[in-house]
């Protein structure tokens, strides 16, 4: 079904309450719009009958349908003696707002936005030229003189100075209180912060070895990827006829295809899917690609087809099927990893409780540190906020991994193997030409 976001209002009281309800697309009779009727909402197990003021609807809901996300608050308005349903989600203004936009007030939007353009850069593919740089003992001074360049940093200016203006409240106010009204400072004792390091230090490294065992997943499928195109179109230009080109030449532009259709599926939101396959499937067989709803289901069906038009043997057809199941399977797990983020209730509370650690702390650096309590504050700041923001950054992983190189290497290896086709096969010698020299 389609759900739709609805509400309704009536002069009953007790039914002008607003109601969080999902609906699925039904006709007019399906719901009755008296004001003195009973409510019936087909649900997903079936037709329930809702009393007038009897059941807890929200709740009701939620446990059908399994999913606070379809809740949003909705507006409806009355006509006639009708019920009318108005799919909007506008929610309505709330007029205690003082009307500031936060996100244009600190430029949030607009860090956000480069941010995401600095991931671009982050899709290296070392040689071993990079390898020699990378382990090079001038990485220390590198990454020094580009400290203030690094997207990481940039990303987490707002958080970090946040807690320098809280650090500096602090210093200010205890102060104040010391050399002024000559009371004693507001200080916390450094053991509780002592004894919640260990939780602090836990929630971070799972959270980043989370993250990086999805980045690390998502780059084998693709490296699987990559050897089974290749395998698989050694073996359809291997065993099929050696008259039919073309047959051969549609495995590999498709085989092509879906790489590239692969990789923009993942990236659906920066990617267009007709420019990336335009260059390598034919207009009319571009036009039928994107007529499909899930386009690298559609190629690999096309794939099959290729492969049972061969007219190959059973044994070479199940073995090319093996790959075909393999690219599936690729792409099942890449879905998995794209929509299946970390439990977010883990990915809450560790950014709240290190937050809220990182707030307090200036209350405990004061009696030692002084003044110097404000740049102790802002060091430890980027540091922690910095592993938890870096275990963010990679747990999508599809948007730093250099797919296009990948994709790269699939058309340039599989296109190689079909054009070298007649001079590798002349290089294996001719049964009869072997028993003719032997026989000499």
């Amino acid at each position: 079904f389609f759900f739709r976001h609805c509400s309704y209002t009536s002069k009953n009281a007790q039914a002008n309450r607003l109601v969080h309800r999902v609906v699925p697309r039904m006709s007019a009779p399906a719901m009755h719009a008296s004001t003195h009727t009973t409510l019936h909402m087909p649900l997903a197990s079936g037709m329930y009958r809702l009393p007038r003021g009897g059941l807890p609807i929200r709740s009701l809901m939620r446990r059908e349908l399994a999913g606070r996300a379809l809740f949003k608050a909705c507006r409806a308005t009355r006509v006639s003696g009708r019920r009318t349903i108005l799919t909007t989600s506008n929610k309505p203004e709330n007029p205690g707002s003082s009307g500031i936009d936060l996100n244009a007030l600190f430029k949030y939007d607009k860090m956000n936005l480069a941010r995401e353009s600095d991931r671009e850069g982050r899709r290296v593919v070392f040689s071993p030229a990079l390898w020699q740089k990378h382990r090079s003992s001038a990485r220390y001074s590198r990454a020094l003189s580009t400290f203030f360049e690094s997207s990481v940093l940039k990303g987490l200016i707002p958080p970090v100075a946040g807690c320098a203006v809280v650090a500096a409240a602090v210093c200010g106010w205890n102060n104040y209180e010391v050399n002024t009204l000559l009371n004693d400072p507001w200080v916390i004792d450094l053991i509780p912060f002592s004894l919640s390091t260990s939780a602090l230090s836990l929630l971070l490294v799972f959270r980043t070895t989370s993250s990086y065992d999805r980045w690390w997943e998502a780059r084998k499928e693709w490296g699987g990827l990559l050897n089974r195109t290749r395998d698989f179109c050694r073996q359809g230009i291997t065993w099929f006829d050696e008259r039919d080109e073309v047959l051969k030449a549609q495995l590999v532009r498709y085989t092509v295809a879906y790489a590239y259709a692969l990789k923009v599926h993942l990236r659906s939101d920066m990617e267009d899917m007709q420019k990336t396959l335009a260059p390598i499937l034919k207009p009319n067989e571009l036009e039928v690609a994107l007529d499909n709803v899930h386009v690298p289901n559609h190629l690999l069906k096309v794939i099959s087809n290729i492969v049972r038009e061969a007219g190959l043997t059973t044994f070479q057809t199940t073995q090319m099927d093996e790959n075909i199941t393999f690219f599936h399977d690729v792409l099942g797990k890449c879905e998995r990893i794209l929509k299946t983020p970390i439990p977010l209730s883990y990915t809450r509370i560790t950014s709240r409780f290190t937050l809220v650690w990182l707030l307090f702390l200036p209350f405990a650096l004061w009696k030692s540190c002084g003044i110097a309590t404000i740049p102790t504050e802002v060091f430890v700041a980027l540091a922690l906020l910095g592993i938890e923001d870096i275990g963010v950054q990679i747990e999508e992983p599809f948007s730093v991994l250099a797919c296009e190189v990948i994709c790269g290497s699939v058309a340039m290896n599989t296109c190689s193997i079909l054009a070298m086709q007649d001079r590798d096969n002349a290089l294996v010698a001719d049964k009869a030409t072997v028993v003719h020299n032997v026989n000499a």
